[in-house]
Order: structure tokens, then sequence, then C-alpha cells
């Protein structure tokens, strides 16, 4: 049998908290039985109250039984409970009725009630109890029936009304006791399971903020370039516009398209990541081969302000286990505000680093310092507007993105302002133990 007192699977199932009262009451009253039986022997008391003491240890041996082998639980209490009460009565009638220890057995009788039934069992036994033993205790006061006289001497009645004190004080201790622990238990998984539900709601409230700052951010940001390719397409058809104010109109949708192209991907990334609960396993890749497919992905949109992205690598045959498709989404959002905030002509490092122990990547540009007061919530994610210098539109939902991506695979991410003024974003990890 478990400990009652320990940590129980469920404490919040009043089921399993009666069924374990239940058993340590069958152990307790059956210990009581004998123990009393002994003592009433050793005493003197009534050989017919013994007789009738063994019979009730054999049924509460029953009563054992169908708990643990039928898990009658219930059923065994019930049982208990009426032979108790017929027990009571007749330890009144043979045991010097309201002078004896007679009404400390009917106190642990009803704490066993309030414990053990619902309405409206629990109100008929408590019923049951209170008016039989109030019928004797009225008919003995009356001279309506005679109960027999055991105790030889004041000693004998003092003795066996301290003996039941001490039981059935044990009984009421114990059967209260379980019932406070398993309270505070069910308390403290209360309070738990509101707090995570809280962690829950906060978080779901979050995800439908960005939810709806993303559909507003697509909403605003689809409007304008379809507009004007609608508008565009309907002057063609019906030849209002000239060649030359043509290509101005595609030029100015070229630069609309790479902008709704980033917003596009960015949002297809924070989709993908949130709906995956766990990343993708990683791969072995060749860092140098990796490293060269990032830069040559931002050269044509470097090359149309004339800057220059250059890959600084010391490495070309390492190999190392990465998530190849995240690390991608990541360096292109770096490169890609690189470009955005560094001045037409300027060059753009990507610098592979690797010591044995750590790994990553830095995107290195030439640009203003970022404020103090702004580089505390770089990665935070949420809608900031932003332009480049030319005036490229920014979303700021990039960074957020990153931070998230990278948190899920194990890599972090930062920001730090070089000595030699480049604004420097890197990505790094710890290598695993078994590659140093």
């Amino acid at each position: 049998m478990n400990n009652p007192f320990k940590s129980q699977d469920d404490p919040g199932n009043l089921e399993q908290l009666q069924k374990r009262i239940a058993l340590i009451f069958v152990g307790l009253t059956f210990f009581s039985m004998t123990f009393f039986g002994v003592a009433d022997y050793l005493m003197g008391l009534s050989p017919g109250l013994l007789k009738i003491r063994i019979a009730y240890i054999l049924l509460f041996v029953l009563s054992f039984i169908l708990i643990i082998k039928y898990d009658r639980y219930l059923l065994a209490m019930n049982i208990m409970l009426a032979l108790i009460l017929g027990f009571t009565i007749m330890n009144y009638l043979h045991n010097d009725g309201f002078k004896g220890p007679t009404i400390f057995n009917l106190y642990v009788f009803v704490v066993a009630v309030a414990i053990f039934f619902k309405r409206p069992l629990n109100l008929i036994w408590f019923a049951a109890s209170i008016g039989l033993y109030l019928v004797v205790f009225y008919l003995e006061s009356i001279g309506q029936i005679v109960v027999e006289r055991n105790y030889a001497s004041v000693e004998d009645l003092f003795l066996d009304n301290a003996l039941t004190i001490f039981i059935t004080s044990i009984f009421i201790f114990i059967g209260v006791r379980i019932v406070v622990i398993n309270y505070q238990k069910q308390n403290h998984a209360l309070i738990k399971l509101k707090e995570a539900n809280d962690k829950n709601l906060r978080e779901l409230q979050s995800l439908n903020e960005k939810k709806n700052q993303l559909i507003a951010l697509l909403s605003h940001d689809l409007k304008n370039p379809v507009s004007s390719l609608a508008t565009t397409l309907e002057l063609v058809d019906l030849d209002l516009i000239t060649k030359e104010e043509l290509d101005q109109i595609l030029n100015k949708l070229k630069k609309q398209s790479v902008h709704l192209s980033q917003v596009l991907s960015n949002t297809l990334g924070w989709v993908v990541n949130e709906m995956g609960e766990h990343s993708s396993d990683p791969v072995q890749v060749n860092i140098f081969q990796f490293t060269t497919e990032a830069q040559e992905l931002m050269e044509v949109q470097a090359g149309r302000k004339h800057q220059k992205v250059e890959k600084v690598i010391d490495t070309v045959d390492l190999i190392l286990p990465i998530q190849k498709d995240e690390v991608k989404i990541i360096l292109r959002n770096f490169l890609d505000n690189a470009v955005k905030f560094s001045p037409e002509g300027a060059t753009i490092y990507l610098e592979f680093l690797f010591d044995g122990k750590f790994f990553g990547w830095k995107v290195k540009n030439p640009g203003k310092e970022i404020p103090v007061e702004v580089q505390s919530q770089l990665f935070d994610f949420a809608v900031k507007s932003s332009m480049g210098t030319q005036k490229e539109k920014g979303t700021g939902l990039g960074l957020g993105l990153c931070k998230q991506i990278a948190d899920k695979i194990g890599f972090n991410v930062g920001y730090e302002r070089s000595g030699d003024g480049f604004n420097v974003f890197y990505l790094e990890k710890a290598l695993e133990p078994e590659l140093n």
C-alpha cells in the first residue's frame, strides 16, 4: 500500500483520496479491535463482548479484501460503518453505558462519515449514529434498559477510557491530516495549472497581435504595388502611356517588388517557425560553399546600390552540422539589412569565424551607429517602420524572426559596434562536444 502522506499522481482525485483513507481506516480499525480485545481480556471485562470483537475482526478482514482485490471501497466502507454502528450500540449496552468509552467511538464514526460520503449517504449515516446513541442514552437515563457494568474500580474505568481516547484521536488526526494534505496538494496543482493557463493565454494574445500586425502589414504593402500594376496594365491596354513613362513606372515597381519579396519571405519564415514545434534536423554542410551561396544571393540586390558583398573565410573543407534552411533565413535578413542601411558604393563583409569551440557568422556594414535605446529592441518581434539609405522601406520584422529561429535551433544572435566603425550582426553557436 502506498504511503498516504506522499505525493500522489492526482491529488485532486477524490476517489483516490477516499480509497487511501478507507485502507487506513480498515487497518486502524483492525488494530484497535485487536488491541481492545486483548485489553478487555486482561481487564476481565465481558467475555461476550470479546467474542463480538473477534467476529468483527474477521468481518473487517473481509472488508479489506473487498478494497484490495475487488476495488469496492465504497461497499466496504458501508459494511464497516454498519458493523461499527452495531458494535457501538453493543459496546454501550455491555460496557457501562454512557460512563464507558462508547461516546469516543461515535466521534470517529461521525468523522468517517463526513470524509467518505456525499449527500444523502453522509446525512443518513450521521442521523442514524447520533439518533441511535441518543435513543439508548435516553432509555438508560429513564431506566428502561439496564447496561452491564464491567469495571471493578475507578482505575479500570479511567484506563479503558484513556486508551479509547488515544486510539480515537489517532483515527481523527490521521483522517483529517490526509484530507488537509490532499487539499494543499490540490490547491498547489490548481495554482500551477492557472499559471500555465495564464502563460498560454499571454502567448496566444501575443501571437494574435503579431498575426494582426502581419495582416495589416501585408494589406498595406500589397495594396500599392498591385494597384500600380493594375493601373499600368490598364493604361498600356488603352495605349495612354508613353515608353518613357512605362520605364519609370516599371523601375518603381521593381523597387517595390524587392521590398515586397522580403516581407513575404519573412512572413513565410515566421509562419513556418510558429507552426513547427521543433526545428529541422542538422545536416552536414560544407561551410565554404554555404557561405559563398549566401554571398552570391545578395550580389544582385547590392549591385543596385553599387555595393559589394565580400566573404571572409579561412577554411575551404570544413564540414559542420547545421540547420541549413534556418541559418540561411537569418543570414539573408542580416545581409538585406546591411545592403539597405549602407551608403551607395559600400563594401559589406560576410565573415565566418571558427576557433574549435565556437563557430558562426558576422555581417559587417559601414553606416551610422544604432542608438543605444534602439539596440535593446532590435530583436523584438514587432512592426517598426524604418527607411534605408535610399528610402528603402523596412518593417523591423526580420530581426525579430531571426531571434525566434536562432533560439529554436540553439544559436545566439546579437549586435555590436566595431572599433573601425562597422555595424556588426552576428550568429554564433558552441560546437557540439563530440565535434570538438
